[in-house]
């Protein structure tokens, strides 16, 4: 399942249309749709926020976010 369902459904599920979803979180209803359709990342204290609101805890409705490993030689030449 797509992180912009869980949202949506997490926010439906709380009884909030997006309009007073985002008048809670004082963002805009365009942003926040923007947000549930995937068009806009969000940071971890807005994801925090979000969350709280919907009564969810934060890994429930974001996956996680996906970290590069960078490989470092031992060689020093």
């Amino acid at each position: 399942m797509k992180v912009m369902n869980l949202l949506k459904e997490a926010r439906i599920a709380a009884g909030l249309s997006i309009e007073k979803a985002a008048e809670k979180l004082n963002i805009s209803a365009g942003y926040l749709s923007q947000i549930e359709n995937g068009h806009r990342h969000v940071s971890a204290e807005r994801a925090e926020q979000i969350a709280k609101l919907y009564k969810k805890r934060k890994d429930e409705i974001f996956l996680p976010s996906r970290y590069a490993v960078r490989e470092v030689s031992s060689d020093s030449a």
